[in-house]
């Protein structure tokens, strides 16, 4: 009689053939993808290897995932990669100098499996960046397996010749917006206190003999106040002008701050009375700074100046100096802070007091016009010596302006 088999065997005898069957596929499967990426290796035969060697061009073949199967000669050298780097294993990613670049390079190839001419920055192994243009396309093998070609064109100098003439376009912009910004004060700001000059001297001269004392006074006052504002205006216009031409020429040197805050301070006190203001200073007398002696005592005219402007009477402006040292930095600067206790600035204006695109003009507490020039020159200025400037500000509780200097 024949063998007799149980359910029981014949079940463990099935189980073993589904082991064996999926035993099987698995290593099909190895030998596929071991055929792939043999055949993938074999696109570039030794004859078109050795000429592709020979290009001064970044050529390189990879699969979707990225992992390069050739990469020319030219290409290592360009990457700074070695043959032993390659051999290791390599992959697109470590050239790609954004990680979302990808992700956008793989997308290039879900609609016509091509990329042309796409622009990425790209890294070398030291680290270094160089920007530069891929152009790819896919070959499709056996069993739709895709190969990726590919060439990257070095697109340094052609990015810099752009980063140059955009350059170059936002310095021709700010020129235009300085010389509207020139005409603009020449054609209003500029002519209104000649206007006064002019129109209260005749007035003056026509009728002197029928005019009070008292009138003639009042409008003389007007005259002197409208020359202060023209002489002031047409310093400020000079220097501003001289400073976008390059004509002004710094000239730095060691001296005391103290000296010079002293002179604003009896430059300005005629005025401080008038107001009915207290100027104050509080200043180390052992303070030295290395900067041009002319631009800070332009920049502390024009915040003292500021200052008294908006301050109403009874109000205080003080200077005030001392040793600073920023967040970060070992050197240690000096910093002079001018403190008024007038109005204040609205927080919409405080970012637009140091632009020329957005400068902003208020009146003062006694209708006192300015143009806006004054603190764009302060920064200028402040910048040009190596410091830097900064406000802080609330409506009805005055304002500080501070700068540092070396």
């Amino acid at each position: 009689m024949g063998k007799e088999f149980t359910y029981d065997k014949l079940l463990e005898r099935y189980k073993a053939s589904q082991d064996k069957i999926s035993e099987l596929q698995t290593t099909i499967k190895k030998l596929e993808a071991k055929k792939k990426l043999k055949i993938g290796k074999l696109i570039f035969d030794e004859a078109v290897s050795k000429f592709v060697n020979l290009l001064p061009q970044i050529i390189y073949q990879s699969d979707t995932k990225g992992n390069f199967l050739f990469l020319n000669k030219f290409a290592l050298r360009s990457f700074g990669y070695t043959e032993d780097d390659f051999k290791k294993g390599m992959n697109i990613q470590q050239i790609l100098n954004n990680k979302d670049d990808f992700l956008e390079y793989r997308e290039g190839f879900e609609g016509g499996l091509k990329t042309e001419g796409k622009p990425y920055t790209l890294k070398k192994k030291d680290g270094t960046l160089f920007y530069g243009l891929i152009y790819s396309t896919a070959l499709i093998i056996e069993d739709n397996y895709p190969i990726i070609f590919g060439t990257v064109i070095d697109h340094s100098e052609f990015q810099e010749i752009y980063n140059r003439l955009v350059s170059t376009q936002q310095e021709l912009k700010e020129l235009n917006v300085a010389k509207d910004k020139l005409f603009s004060i020449i054609a209003h700001d500029l002519k209104n206190p000649f206007n006064a000059i002019s129109g209260f001297s005749e007035l003056i001269l026509s009728g002197i003999n029928e005019y009070t004392i008292e009138q003639i006074e009042n409008y003389i006052t007007i005259i002197h106040k409208s020359s202060a504002k023209g002489y002031d205006l047409l310093e400020n216009l000079l220097d501003w002008t001289r400073s976008q031409t390059g004509m002004l020429k710094i000239s730095k040197d060691n001296f005391k701050l103290s000296r010079l805050v002293q002179e604003n301070l009896e430059f300005h006190n005629e005025k401080a009375l008038i107001k009915g203001i207290k100027l104050l200073a509080d200043c180390d007398e052992s303070l030295i700074v290395n900067a041009d002696n002319n631009m800070v005592n332009t920049v502390l005219r024009n915040l003292v100046t500021n200052a008294l402007k908006f301050t109403k009477k009874g109000g205080t402006v003080k200077i005030s100096t001392n040793k600073y040292k920023a967040p970060g930095l070992e050197k240690s600067y000096v910093k002079i802070t001018v403190k008024d206790t007038g109005i204040g600035i609205q927080k919409d204006v405080l970012d637009k007091l140091f632009k020329l695109y957005e400068s902003h003009s208020t009146a003062g507490t006694d209708f006192e016009q300015g143009t806006g020039l004054g603190l764009i020159l302060c920064k200028d200025f402040v910048e040009k010596n190596n410091g830097k400037i900064w406000v802080e500000s609330e409506p009805d509780k005055g304002s500080s302006f501070y700068f540092t200097l070396p």
